[in-house]
């Protein structure tokens, strides 16, 4: 797939498939959406192309005081999951108050200079330009002028709820990240750097990598302990992930720490690595001795083998042993 951060550097386009969006999540909804686009790219020959925004705009346009809203997504996993999906080109365009301030028609018109669209595809919540004036009406509206078609997509629903990053924002901070993944259609995921701890861990028996997160805006779930798994080297890993403030030990400062399983090398400081959520265990607990915590780790331990063995074995080759 290749990928552009600006209209001006792209090459010449006769055609193409077109949608565009935030995709925050990239969830099942929006993937209906790139499964429609790649059908319409399939059936008129053109390449299926997604015109997306970076920073999300809600980071750019909302009002002072208001907090930031956190990511689902980093914008490295989306463009990966785009091209594993078979879109052929994704443009990023850096999302400015320049261009909020543009009106949705100079804004279409834009795009279909560069892009040639035959085809827009569209979900049915989609807004574009200057006080959100673009919408799939509105690109029906100018249709016969541009001469391309419009297909809006039409809630795509969970449990007789529509799927949206709301809802899955709303289910992580619950620590649901089972339910989140049905919404994602995958394991809610945190990308990041393994940095070095104070080694409390290891004096435990149970030596953890700790994450820093790549983007410092995306969505943490809810403290508590997690079934996680990462891949290292080829090899997936199992553990549990403490995701807390570890008041045991007085602790004030946010960690996500994982312990790996049946993983001889225990030190992976400066790997890059990806923690998949898969089920929460229970809360974040204060414990009065060492000795309490470990025989805690010891029994959360158990739960989280006997669950990767009743539902991830079957998913991936490298089960722990029990």
């Amino acid at each position: 797939m290749d990928t552009f951060h600006s209209l001006t550097d792209l090459p010449d386009i006769a055609a193409s498939a077109l949608t565009l969006g935030t995709f925050d999540g990239l969830h099942r909804g929006h993937q209906a959406v790139i499964d429609r686009l790649l059908l319409h790219a399939r059936e008129n020959a053109v390449p299926a192309v997604v015109l997306t925004f970076d920073p999300h705009p809600q980071h750019v346009i909302a009002p002072p005081g208001v907090a930031k809203k956190e990511l689902i997504i980093t914008l490295e996993n989306k463009l990966a999951l785009l091209e594993a999906a078979g879109v052929d080109l994704t443009v990023v365009l850096e999302f400015s108050h320049e261009l909020s301030r543009i009106s949705a028609l100079d804004f279409l018109d834009r795009v279909v200079q560069h892009f040639h669209p035959v085809q827009f595809v569209i979900g049915y919540d989609h807004h574009f330009g200057n006080k959100r004036e673009g919408d799939a009406t509105f690109l029906q509206q100018h249709a016969n002028t541009y001469g391309y078609g419009v297909d809006l997509l039409d809630v795509v629903n969970s449990s007789d709820a529509a799927i949206s990053s709301s809802q899955i924002r709303q289910l992580l901070k619950e620590g649901d990240c089972e339910q989140a993944e049905k919404l994602l259609g995958r394991p809610y995921e945190i990308a990041g750097v393994v940095t070095r701890g104070v080694g409390r861990g290891r004096e435990l028996q149970y030596p953890t990598a700790n994450l820093k997160p790549k983007e410092p805006l995306q969505l943490i779930p809810k403290t508590g302990v997690y079934v996680v798994s990462a891949v290292h080297q080829g090899q997936t890993l199992f553990g549990m992930c403490n995701v807390g403030y570890r008041p045991t030990f007085n602790g004030n400062t946010l960690v996500i720490e994982a312990h790996f399983f049946d993983f001889s090398d225990d030190d992976l400081c400066d790997a890059q690595l990806t923690f998949r959520f898969h089920h929460r265990i229970r809360d974040e607990q204060r414990f009065d001795t060492s000795d309490e915590l470990r025989s805690r780790l010891d029994h959360d331990k158990q739960i989280s083998i006997e669950w990767i063995e009743r539902h991830l074995r079957g998913e991936y080759t490298h089960a722990p042993n029990s």
